[in-house]
């Protein structure tokens, strides 16, 4: 594979991505400068795939860089947000409520912040404006241009499923463009015109294996496809929008091309957590389950600080929900409402739930003396033998429920502080499979066949038994969860499917749009709870003084910094607002539903 000359402008940043059937070398990327529309910049191979180099961080982000301490917005999550993400859902709970998951989350004032941002699509439109100059072939130009349409597909899937209709912009716009006071493209033309270019990008892009070093296949918009099918196919059916059913097709049939490539589901050999280890390592470069996967560079000493601060307080001083806890099955197959191997009174002892459970529970959230967070020097919230809940002085766990998932068991690591090699896995075939199911089964398709090829198979890496279609297991609780907080029930066979995603995927930033595109946002409205408190192992906190439990005795983390203890969904959180000077500087905009325009 080709190795990339160090380019050094105003700064240099590090990607290596890695797409699996390729081994890793190194390239760097440049700043865009002042006047990328120069034709002195565009006239070689190199000028293309420099230009590129640029763009490749600005969407493919890893953990993030350096210190990895920022905050993206509108979410208001760390930039380790493949991770983070999940704090405003119903499946982690931070210490400080999050205004988005509690509605209190307010407009922004500055024009193009809280997402609403198309600084990025201009420097894609300056490619598409410039890359003809080129003194090359069509081959060639193709071959960037599909990076481009592929960067800009995600662009704009984002921006949709952030605002719902947002201006599809075609070319570079300067400060007199008539676009600049355009109304919003409808949803549908914007989401159209994302599948076509993604096409595009698919039908251009090389074959896995046959990319240049560091650098997307066509199988990483393969399955970026499916991830865009099957989430606006969802969206307009349960938000009763038209047109939905073609996603859903385009989304099953880039997953059949997938598992024609030669994925398939990695067990870690030798180890007793199979599930746990895919998040801990340093390289994916010969894992058969990494689609695409970020790579940080040991020689060049650029890395991200993610593993030493996930070890202090994960960031966000989170932990998992009661919530999420509960929906795990047990190892007969059946949910704990009906399962003979679950004892109902054990709910929320840690020391005593996590038995006959899915192995997955224990491999995603730290039993009692389990993953030691906490060693080496490296102060943390502890979790040896308990965890550090509220009350406790340090780093607070504030249910009871600390991650476990993406703990990488070595001090050598969290020592690097900024130069950390933790690797990141970006697209796994395990969310191929998921999406594949689900696709399928909202167009009354899934067969048995379809059940083994994708939810059995996940569910064979950790040896529970498989979903059939003869025998789909009741669940009265979460039947009741989705006919008090929904207005529609799923069928059985979409109920499991959807819980698998939730368990295979939990803490992998995928929840929130689920919710959003389940129309399952008054999820958020479950009380937030955490494990069960045991006064004679924490001797020294007094409920109501200094930890704050529900009447069942269950840690109640917003007890006294919410308003009736808990978050309230409103249905205007489906989509974010569009900040205040936009309105002002474009009156040709109009506002969200649901959401102040002044």
């Amino acid at each position: 594979m080709k190795q990339f000359n160090t380019i050094k402008l105003l700064a240099a940043l590090l990607l290596l991505i890695g797409a699996a059937g390729c081994t890793k070398d190194e390239f760097t990327t440049r700043l865009p400068l002042d006047r990328l529309g120069d034709d002195n910049l565009w006239n070689t191979e190199s000028d293309l795939q420099l230009y590129n180099n640029a763009i490749y961080p600005l969407y493919i982000r890893g953990f993030g860089t350096g210190f990895a301490d920022g905050n993206l917005q509108p979410w208001g999550v760390n930039s380790a947000k493949i991770v983070y993400g999940d704090i405003i859902t119903d499946n982690l709970v931070p210490v400080s409520f999050s205004p988005v998951a509690a509605n209190t989350y307010t407009v922004p004032t500055a024009s193009g912040s809280g997402g609403w941002n198309f600084a990025n699509i201009r420097r894609l439109n300056i490619f598409l404006d410039n890359y003809n100059k080129a003194n090359v072939t069509d081959e060639v130009k193709k071959l960037y241009l599909a990076e481009v349409y592929f960067f800009k597909a995600m662009d704009y899937f984002e921006k949709v499923k952030l605002f719902g209709d947002v201006p599809w912009i075609n070319k570079e716009l300067n400060t007199n463009s008539p676009e600049l006071l355009a109304p919003r493209t409808p949803r549908a033309v914007v989401m159209d015109s994302v599948m076509t270019i993604l096409d595009k990008a698919i039908e251009w892009l090389p074959a896995k294996g046959a990319q240049q070093s560091g650098r997307i296949n066509r199988n990483v918009a393969l399955h970026l496809k499916a991830q865009i099918g099957l989430h606006e196919g969802t969206f307009r059916k349960y938000h009763g929008l038209t047109g939905g059913e073609a996603f859903l097709k385009a989304a099953a049939n880039a997953c059949e091309r997938l598992m024609g490539e030669g994925y398939s589901l990695y067990k870690y050999p030798g180890v007793s957590d199979p599930y746990n280890q895919i998040f801990a390592q340093y390289s994916y470069a010969n894992n058969p389950e990494i689609i695409l996967w970020y790579q940080y560079s040991a020689d060049l000493q650029l890395g991200a600080a993610f593993s030493r601060y996930f070890t202090q307080n994960l960031r966000h001083q989170s932990g998992f929900s009661r919530n999420l806890v509960d929906e795990y099955l047990c190892i007969d197959g059946k949910p704990i409402s009906t399962s003979p191997l679950f004892n109902l009174a054990n709910r929320g002892l840690i020391t005593k739930e996590f038995e006959n459970r899915d192995p997955r529970l224990s491999q995603t959230i730290a039993q009692y003396g389990t993953y030691q967070l906490a060693s080496s020097g490296i102060m943390g919230s502890n979790n040896a033998p308990k965890p550090n809940i509220p009350g406790l002085s340090g780093n607070k766990c504030p249910t009871g429920y600390r991650m476990a998932k993406w703990f990488i068991n070595d001090p050598a690591d969290w020592n690097r502080v900024t130069n950390g090699m933790q690797a990141v896995p970006v697209y796994r075939y395990a969310e191929t499979l998921l999406i594949y199911a689900e696709a399928k089964a909202e167009l009354n398709e899934c067969t048995q066949q379809v059940l083994d090829q994708t939810i059995n198979a996940i569910r064979s890496r950790v040896d529970m038994p498989p979903l059939t279609l003869a025998d789909i297991p009741a669940d009265p609780e979460l039947d009741a969860a989705y006919a008090t907080y929904c207005d529609y029930t799923p069928s059985p066979l979409l109920r499991e499917i959807r819980r698998e995603r939730r368990i295979e995927m939990a803490a992998e930033d995928v929840r929130w749009d689920d919710l959003m595109r389940w129309k399952a946002g008054k999820f958020l409205n479950i009380p937030v709870l955490g494990m069960k408190f045991v006064q004679s192992e924490y001797p020294t906190l007094t409920p109501g003084t200094n930890i704050y439990l529900n009447e069942d005795g269950f840690i109640e983390p917003y007890q006294r910094t919410l308003p009736g203890r808990n978050r309230v969904f409103d249905d205007r959180q489906y989509l974010f607002p569009i900040p205040l000077e936009d309105l002002v500087l474009n009156p040709n905009l109009d506002q969200n539903p649901g959401w102040p325009s002044k």
